[in-house]
């Protein structure tokens, strides 16, 4: 929902800072430029994960100095972030609009060839890419390649209606990606499926989220107003909690570095400065290795537990923060003092398998008084907006549809409402989901592969566990990970004729119900959320991709194409009478 073209977006400091600070290289070193190569089945101007996810990525390329050349789909682009776009014709699939075939050209080859690249990056392959990579392969057999897997494609065959075809796109998914040295995927729970399907030497790439723009301070009162919700009572627009407190004062975060001294020295910060100009031009600076957020210090109510030291006549002191200090507690409602309107958003494409029955059924079993006290806000757009939008209506369901919305209109969209709703089970990750955390909102979701790599039940929101619902005879022993059903089996269960269906409906409006109900709940989910959400880092999440250039570059023993590698490629493209287009 956020522009691609944008900048997009519970540990101690220390805690948070190793783990943004680890991922990136000493401050001193040197790294080299590299020359990546970009081939899509998906681009901008079409705005979804995956295109998001890429326009990231080469904003990162440009900011770090390195150079980039994308091959993807037609769109009436011929650059972005100062990098070329070459685009190709496609035919539209007639169950999915939004995405094309699109078909190999010469000229990919041929500037391909003329571009050198380092590394070749295959986004999501499955139709240009089954065509792409036997030609890299064959006419750049000294780059290495690698892929990412963002969608959960096959899937959609059995989704759309064509189960018999999951198994052959497996298949050659599967073979497409076994062809690159890398293959990486957004979560855990995603390599852990992918790896049960025989894929090999799965990397984690995550995802980041911009704490400067979606945060709790985004809540605009009069857009609440407009969906006729009355402002957050004054009594609950205090400070957080000591215990649980949220990243909004970077200049607060920075002292507590320099308290612990976490900041490099201004010796170390000059040691670069002398290097000569010339390496500068082979190589690039690495950014500074101080985080750009950090998480707030463990509260001092944590030194509770500790007990007295042995053979020393006293003890520790008192903590300096009292227990009982640490507990969101609020008194209940006045009658001077209705409560507001709960407000359930959900924020994603308005697409029937983006499970959408679930939600709408959801809050329509909510009981009378319940429902009453909420509303149902969508964000977004798609094929199914129509017909959403009927459907709420016959039901009579107090439901606004707010369209494509992006910036800090979508920031404020997510810190004005109370919590979000995210039935979704086709995600690989959900950027959607991460943007709703660092807006301080509990999730209720599906355990179900990306949503619960991000969403803790019980603390930062809470998760429909469809096995259980759909096995009650099996039991999950205490403190083992339930089992997260196959994309197929979930597919089953949310048809709304099926007759698990209604049972997984109550359950999920039940999940609701109690979130509406209990404002201290929702409060203290919130602020775990937001504190959770803050070390997922762009910076790191983007150079992880980078790194992993860098490790297969090293391994293919090559720098980049020399002009003998070249002229022996452009005599192949010439002697199979590939012409240049100039």
């Amino acid at each position: 929902m956020q522009s691609p073209s944008a900048p997009p977006s519970a540990s101690g400091t220390s805690r948070c800072f190793s783990e943004s600070s680890s991922s990136r290289p000493p401050q001193d070193t040197k790294r080299r430029k590299l020359r990546i190569a970009i081939v899509t089945e998906n681009f901008l101007p079409k705005v979804d994960g995956v295109t998001r996810t890429l326009a990231r990525l080469l904003e990162h390329l440009r900011a770090e100095g390195h150079d980039a050349l994308v091959c993807g789909p037609e769109n009436g682009l011929s650059e972005y972030a100062g990098f070329p776009v070459i685009g190709t014709f496609g035919v539209p699939l007639l169950v999915y609009p939004g995405l094309k075939l699109n078909f190999a050209r010469p000229r990919f080859i041929n500037e391909l060839t003329r571009f050198r690249p380092d590394v070749v990056h295959f986004v999501d392959p499955i139709w240009l890419g089954a065509q792409m990579l036997p030609l890299v392969n064959h006419y750049l057999p000294l780059v290495p390649c690698v892929s990412s897997y963002h969608t959960n494609l096959p899937t959609y065959a059995t989704l759309f209606g064509a189960p018999w075809l999951e198994s052959i796109m497996w298949n050659l998914t599967r073979r497409l990606h076994a062809r690159c040295e890398i293959v990486f995927c957004p979560s855990e729970s995603t390599r852990r499926m992918l790896r049960g399907k025989g894929f090999e030497n799965v990397e984690i790439w995550s995802r980041g989220v911009d704490t400067n723009l979606f945060n709790p301070s985004a809540r605009d009162d009069n857009l609440r107003a407009s969906w006729g919700c009355t402002p957050k009572p004054a009594r609950l627009t205090g400070p957080l909690t000591p215990s649980v407190v949220p990243v909004d004062s970077k200049a607060k975060l920075l002292q507590y570095a320099r308290k612990l001294s976490l900041r490099p020295s201004k010796k170390r910060r000059a040691r670069g400065a002398s290097i000569s100009a010339d390496l500068d031009d082979v190589f690039i600076r690495t950014p500074p290795s101080e985080p750009t957020e950090f998480s707030p210090p463990p509260s001092y109510d944590s030194l509770n537990d500790v007990p007295e030291l042995p053979l020393s006549p006293f003890s520790l002191p008192p903590p300096a923060i009292s227990p009982t200090e640490c507990v969101v507690s609020q008194p209940p409602i006045t009658a001077e003092e209705p409560e507001s309107k709960t407000v359930i958003l959900y924020v994603g494409r308005l697409s029937w398998e983006k499970n959408l029955h679930l939600l709408v059924e959801a809050f329509r079993l909510l009981p009378a008084p319940v429902r009453a006290a909420s509303k149902l806000v969508f964000v977004g757009d798609g094929p199914a907006r129509a017909e959403l939008t009927g459907l709420c209506k016959r039901l009579k369901l107090d439901a606004t549809f707010m369209g494509h919305q992006k910036g800090s209109r979508l920031a404020a969209l997510y810190a004005s409402a109370s919590f979000f709703a995210f039935p979704s089970f086709t995600e690989t990750f959900g950027q959607v989901v991460l943007e709703a955390l660092a807006s301080g909102l509990p999730v209720v979701g599906l355990n179900a592969e990306g949503t619960s790599d991000l969403v803790v039940h019980g603390k930062t929101g809470l998760l429909l566990d469809v096995a259980a619902v759909t096995r009650p005879g099996k039991h999950t022993e205490a403190g083992e990970v339930p089992p997260i059903p196959s994309v197929g089996e979930f597919a089953a269960v949310m048809t709304p004729t099926h007759p698990a269906f209604q049972q997984c409906a109550r359950e999920y409006s039940a999940l609701f119900e109690r979130l509406v109900c209990d404002r201290t709940l929702r409060a203290t989910m919130g602020q775990r959320a937001q504190v959770g959400a803050v070390c997922r880092t762009w910076y790191n999440a983007m150079d992880a991709v980078v790194q992993g250039y860098e490790d297969v570059s090293k391994r293919a023993g090559v720098a980049r194409l020399n002009d003998e590698h070249m002229n022996e490629a452009l005599l192949q493209l010439h002697a199979r009478q590939f012409k240049p287009l100039g």
